[in-house]
């Protein structure tokens, strides 16, 4: 049981701030022109910088039906349900 508390302290340690405060966020929103900006055909990718700042992209590849656009909060509840990738680290540390 002590290691599975001790990996999990690590995780943590890795994936959440020390201070506890809200990550930085970058977002970049790409959309198609003249579009309905909607999130049925809508993709994101999220990832953890070396900082620490998460890099959002989100492709808003609407149609043109559906609804004219989509909200910041509609926005951020969605972007909020895909997961955090943390990119494989190349080289050796010297």
């Amino acid at each position: 049981m002590k290691t599975i508390v001790r990996r999990l302290g690590r995780l943590e340690d890795q994936f959440v701030p020390p201070d506890h405060k809200a990550r930085k966020c970058f977002r970049l929103i790409v959309c198609r022109y003249g579009a309905k900006k909607g999130l049925e055909n809508a993709t994101c990718k999220r990832t953890l910088g070396p900082d620490g700042t998460v890099m959002e992209l989100v492709g808003l590849y609407g149609s043109n039906e559906g609804p004219e656009r989509v909200t910041a909060e509609e926005l951020d509840r969605w972007v909020a349900g895909f997961p955090i990738e943390v990119p494989a680290r190349t080289g050796r540390a010297i």
